[in-house]
């Protein structure tokens, strides 16, 4: 999963997102490369995301995905098999 963290402070937008029924851990994967230097309603560059890791109970795993590309902040949910 990517996380946009533009607009916010540190890990802002991570920390503070509500996280679905059936979360049981996440966190980020890489440190933020570079800061955004652009508009917040202008597209992000390679390194303006942040990678993050979840678990989710198996009985609420459609439910997450679902949830979670809802999310403005989340840019992409990939689910490893």
């Amino acid at each position: 999963m990517e996380l946009d963290v533009a607009g916010t402070l540190s890990d802002a937008a991570w920390v503070g997102l509500d996280q679905p029924k059936g979360y049981i851990d996440g966190g980020i994967f890489n440190p933020k490369k570079v800061n955004c230097e652009h508009h917040q309603k202008e597209p992000h560059t390679e390194g303006e995301w942040r990678e993050v890791w979840v678990h989710i109970e198996d009985l609420h795993f459609d439910s997450a995905v679902h949830f979670y590309k809802e999310k403005l902040r989340i840019l992409a949910v990939e689910v490893e098999d």
